[in-house]
């Protein structure tokens, strides 16, 4: 590498940084100081399951969440509502049905542990599709499979979106 062509590598990414940090950008699950996302999710008590499904997005949530374990004294208690459908997205000539959608929603509410009031709600949907075939086995395995790729994606996306809240409660505590 030439000289000529390090020394522009290095302008772009001085550049870059330069821009980035004047545009306001800050890492949501940075652990500093100035960022207390992460200890907030450390307060979240997950509600129990009611059912196989459920306990797999709890636990899910429990290892995004609360990878050091249950707290003692939570501040929240986050409640979840699993709705599941089927649907076909391919059918042949002959009417038979080759793959399907299998599609979630859950609709989670974040409690004061105390109070029992609802400080925030969300609806998190995901989709995941698998193939059917001949086997009924090979269907069973391939719609776990779906299901279990859905729902890791749903609690992912709960954690983004408690991450905005806490995010956001933080700056409005900040300003005032």
């Amino acid at each position: 590498m030439s000289w000529s062509r390090l020394s522009r590598t290095i302008l772009c990414a001085a550049l870059l940084a330069a821009v980035v940090s004047g545009c306001g950008f800050k890492p949501l699950y940075r652990q500093n100081n100035d960022s207390d996302t992460v200890p907030q999710f450390a307060q979240i008590a997950i509600a129990q399951p009611e059912d196989r499904v459920s306990q797999q997005l709890r636990n899910h949530l429990l290892d995004m969440l609360t990878p050091h374990g249950a707290p003692d004294r939570p501040s929240y208690l986050l409640e979840y509502r699993i709705t599941e459908a089927v649907g076909s997205v391919f059918v042949t000539r002959s009417e038979e049905i080759t793959r399907n959608n299998l599609q979630l929603s859950v609709s989670c509410y974040l409690r004061d542990y105390q109070g029992g009031t609802v400080v925030f709600s969300l609806a998190a949907t995901s989709q995941a599709s698998y193939n059917v075939t001949q086997a009924d086995y090979a269907n069973l395995v391939s719609e776990k499979n779906a299901r279990e790729r859905a729902l890791r994606d749903a609690a992912e996306q709960i954690r983004l979106r408690l991450g905005n809240f806490f995010d956001r409660q933080q700056q409005r505590q900040t300003k005032s």
